[in-house]
């Protein structure tokens, strides 16, 4: 059925899917082929989505093509493979479902054709068609006959219209034209003209205008001539005209507006026939330039080839393309830009033609080069190990990227409490004299450090302070990397920051942070793992040491067994014990082991000035580990410089051999390398030194016990200020020392008889000495007075003699001095109980010294096995009462007068007393 256009009141679209379309037009909807209305040849145009399985359009095809092979049908999507096979099945076009405006305009496109098709149906329709006014008209120009269609076009009856002029209905106007002429020579001279479609406006009987086109053949009558005219309303074409037009125009002003470059070209030849204004801007060239140009050669004249065969292909093929990448055009100037291009292939009056955009995604390109760059740096800042490392990375990925011509990174020195620069550009060094160092407190990029955030700083000439006096920096970024430093970026511009520029210096300063806080992490860790890698080294040794310490018998071995084991010890070089020597008042050589390293080092061209400065003096003096971290750079070294640079001897830790309060010597090691010896380190060395005191220790005691032999040795003092060598001299009197014991407190108990001296005066003297706390007048009798006194001046002595094996004899003091014999387990070394009775007596010196057989069994022997068995209290209330003459008789001391003297009730003083006797009587008879 061929259609007549004008009786449809509007186009009729028919789309098939759930999707939107920008057109004024009602929109017919269906969801399938079983949905089309069966009265397909009133449709105007089919648009079908394509999204299976729901929207097939390629079954849509088969069923529309069934029924009526010339209706236009416009196929949404965006696959290739569906676009060639949808033109292969009959598909009038195809478009991108995601472009409303371009949209809109091929459905109009479509629909203009379809309208174009019936209007030439039309001109082979036979006249006195229902839908056209026929009227005859005489010579004059009066009506004569008119047909139903003048009823239905002018809202006349046809009767009505007999005898009326045909002027009624096409009034002539002002404008001449040929049906103005038609009906002016009819009025005029009765002459009649033929015509053929002339468009023309007639009166409606309601008073309005419209449009109509008019036909008219003349004919001779006898009565003269005539004419049939043909008249049709055409307002409905006028109407899809003028909104094909406006539409027409809304793309147009579109492709004017839009900021992507639009170029359309010839499918078959490949010239240019039209740009927009954005594709002038982007060629850089002028429209009458570019229209003309073949498509090759708005590219790189290398690859012209390559973009001439995707032209035709894509001409051969049809649909729409898209390639996003690899694609560039080039300008006159020889720049080429990076460009993403959507193409479509169609038709424009019968002509086939290629509609490209081409976006220039330069912005993109370059986004993309720069995220490539971020990412390959933060792969190298995790990957890297130090710290110098990781801001070298840093700099090199903001040179390459922003290309400022200030860049660096500096890293904090919390000794200092300053910013020093780490790492920087070469552009860096070309523009600065020298890189400035940030003091605390004193510079703008400091404030940054310690406030944690970012900052721009404008002007900062005096702030860097570097600068030459040609130099600029307008613009200064820093950006704080926590506790690390900051990243510093500079301009000589004062350009706005792009805030591209921001976002990825401040990506890469957070990257740069992570990675110094894992590079940090790492060397805390491997310090960690080295120091305990160390310790356990260390420890090791101590072991062995350990074993080596139960099975040594001697003070030489033991001492010889440390030295050789501790020298095998990286980083040891070197090891010795030494022991003070008074007369040299320095510190003597017994025992050393080293690698290779002779006893030269010992031999100073001159000793040093003040010797309680050199680390082994003052171990001996502290009791406590000396480290010497650097010995070329200490002053006491001065004289032994040369010879530990040559030796390699870098460092070295003093550390005292000692058990309880008394001091066996010192235990030097010397190091080959600064700074070897860290807390951990000094701490196990401390606990070596009294593991060693302790052996020296047991040695003595095993010595003392198993010896047939004692040393007995006399040693006198005649101008001590002690209160047991001043007062005899002062009073002219004499004291008596019957024994020593110690307290609950730890504090030495003194019993001495006094003679020829009141009880009185001694009481008073011993007012006088600070280190009599207490004094107790205990017996006074015919023959002298029986005192005790605490007397802390000689805790350390008694402690030290205790830890020997050794016990005084016998003590005295009269008006020319004080003088003791003391008995010393066999191998003891004299000279260091000599220095022990110098701390407490400074002129002590001996007087002699004797070794003497055993003749029966010592109270040192004894005395261990009896002190396993009694506690304390016991030991204390059994000394203390046989010191103050309770055992005598008649007794020197009460029961009462001892516990007072103990601080504890009579009671509890018998009590301790009992069971130390019973304890004493029983260790003697068993052993």
């Amino acid at each position: 059925m061929i259609l007549d256009e004008e009786c449809r009141n509007e186009p009729r679209i028919l789309y098939i899917g759930a999707g939107k379309i920008g057109i004024e037009t009602d929109i017919e909807r269906a969801m399938n082929a079983n949905e089309i209305p069966d009265d397909l040849e009133t449709i105007d145009c089919v648009v079908c989505e394509h999204s299976p399985p729901r929207y097939d359009a390629l079954s849509l095809l088969d069923a529309v093509r069934a029924d009526d092979s010339s209706l236009p049908v416009l196929v949404l999507t965006t696959d290739e493979r569906v676009i060639r096979d949808a033109i292969e099945a009959g598909a009038t076009d195809c478009a991108h479902p995601d472009c409303p405006e371009l949209l809109t305009y091929r459905i109009d496109a479509l629909v203009d054709r379809r309208q174009n098709r019936h209007e030439s149906l039309q001109t082979e329709t036979p006249p006195g068609e229902p839908s056209d006014a026929i009227i005859e008209i005489s010579t004059n120009g009066i009506i004569e006959h008119a047909s139903d269609g003048v009823e239905r076009i002018f809202g006349y009856d046809p009767d009505t219209l007999r005898g009326r002029s045909l002027a009624e209905l096409i009034p002539a106007r002002s404008q001449s034209g040929p049906s103005d002429s038609f009906i002016q020579s009819i009025e005029t001279d009765g002459k009649q003209v033929d015509l053929d479609r002339v468009e023309t406006f007639a009166r409606h009987r309601a008073g309005h205008e419209m449009p109509v086109e008019i036909s008219s053949r003349s004919k001779s009558r006898r009565d003269g001539c005539n004419s049939t005219i043909i008249i049709r309303d055409i307002s409905k074409r006028k109407a899809m005209k003028s909104k094909l037009e406006a539409s027409r125009e809304r793309y147009r002003k579109l492709i004017e507006t839009t900021p992507e470059a639009i170029l359309v070209a010839d499918a078959e030849t490949g010239s240019i026939i039209d740009a927009n204004p954005a594709a002038e801007s982007l060629l850089d060239r002028p429209k009458d330039e570019i229209c003309g140009m073949h498509q090759t050669e708005i590219h790189p004249v290398e690859r012209r080839a390559y973009y001439r065969d995707m032209f035709e292909q894509h001409a051969k093929h049809g649909g729409i393309t898209k390639n996003a990448t690899g694609l560039e055009i080039a300008r006159p100037d020889g720049s080429e830009i990076p460009v993403e291009v959507s193409s479509n292939v169609t038709k424009i009056d019968g002509r086939r033609i290629i509609h490209a955009t081409f976006k220039d995604v330069s912005d993109r390109t370059e986004r993309e080069q720069t995220l490539d760059t971020l990412r390959s740096a933060t792969r190298d800042l995790m990957a890297a190990e130090t710290k110098a490392e990781i801001c070298e990375i840093a700099v090199a990925a903001a040179d390459e990227t922003l290309g400022f011509p200030l860049t660096a990174v500096y890293l904090s020195d919390e000794k200092t409490r300053t910013l020093r620069p780490v790492a920087t550009t070469e552009s860096t060094s070309e523009i600065l004299d020298r890189m400035p160092t940030f003091e605390a407190e004193s510079s703008l990029t400091w404030s940054v450090f310690e406030s944690g955030e970012f900052a721009v700083f404008e002007g900062v000439n005096n702030e860097l302070g570097a600068c030459d006096s040609e130099t600029t920096i307008e613009k200064e970024l820093v950006f704080p990397l926590d506790d690390h430093g900051v990243f510093l970026l500079g301009s000589q511009r004062a350009a706005e920051l792009d805030e591209f520029v921001l976002d990825f210096a401040e990506i890469l300063a957070a990257n740069v942070q992570s990675a110094l806080d894992r590079a940090e992490r790492e060397e805390a860790l491997s310090t960690h793992r080295k120091e305990l890698e160390e310790l356990n080294r260390i420890n090791a040794v101590i072991r062995d040491v350990d074993r080596t310490l139960v099975q040594a018998t001697t003070r030489e071995e033991i001492e010889r067994a440390v030295c050789n084991r501790l020298a095998t010890v990286e980083p040891y070089e070197f090891t010795w014990v030494g022991e003070y020597d008074a007369s040299a008042e320095a510190v003597s050589l017994v025992a050393h082991a080293d690698k290779g390293i002779d006893n030269a080092y010992f031999e100073p061209e001159t000793e040093p000035s003040e010797p309680v400065q050199e680390p082994a003096m003052k171990a001996l003096e502290t009791h406590d580990v000396v480290l010497a971290e650097n010995v070329t750079a200490s002053a006491s070294f001065d004289p032994w410089r040369d010879e530990a640079t040559d030796r390699e001897l870098r460092s070295l830790a003093a550390i005292p051999i000692r058990y309880d309060e008394t001091c066996y010597g010192v235990l030097v090691i010397h190091a080959n390398r600064t700074e070897a010896f860290d807390d951990r380190e000094r701490a196990v060395l401390a606990e070596l030194g009294e593991t060693v005191g302790l052996a020296l220790a047991g040695v003595e005691s095993r010595n003392a016990l198993v010896s047939d032999s004692v040393v007995e040795v006399e040693i006198e003092s005649r101008d001590s200020d002690d209160f047991f060598v001043q007062v005899p001299k002062e009073v002219d009197c004499e004291f008596i020392l019957h024994g020593i014991t110690v307290s609950t407190d730890g504090s030495p108990l003194a019993f001495v008889t006094a003679t020829d001296v009141s009880a009185e005066t001694v009481l008073e003297q011993a007012n006088r000495f600070d280190a009599i706390l207490d004094a107790q007048l205990i017996h006074e009798g015919d023959d002298g007075c029986l005192f005790r006194f605490t007397h802390v001046g000689l805790t350390t002595l008694i402690t030290t003699l205790a830890d020997r094996g050794a016990t005084i004899d016998r003590a005295e003091a009269d008006e020319e001095g004080a003088n003791a014999t003391v008995e010393l387990p066999t191998g003891t070394r004299i000279r260091q109980v000599i220095e022990e009775f110098r701390k407490a007596l400074p002129d002590a010196r001996l007087v002699a010294q004797r070794e003497q057989d055993r003749v029966e069994p010592t109270p040192t022997e004894f005395r261990p096995t009896l002190d396993e068995s009694l506690t304390d209290r016991q030991w204390s209330a059994l000394e203390t009462a046989y010191l103050a003459g309770y055992f005598e008789w008649p007794r020197i001391s009460t029961g009462e007068e001892v516990a007072s003297s103990l601080d504890v009730t009579p009671p509890t003083f018998h009590q301790h007393l009992r069971r130390a006797q019973a304890k004493m009587v029983e260790t003697f008879f068993d052993r």
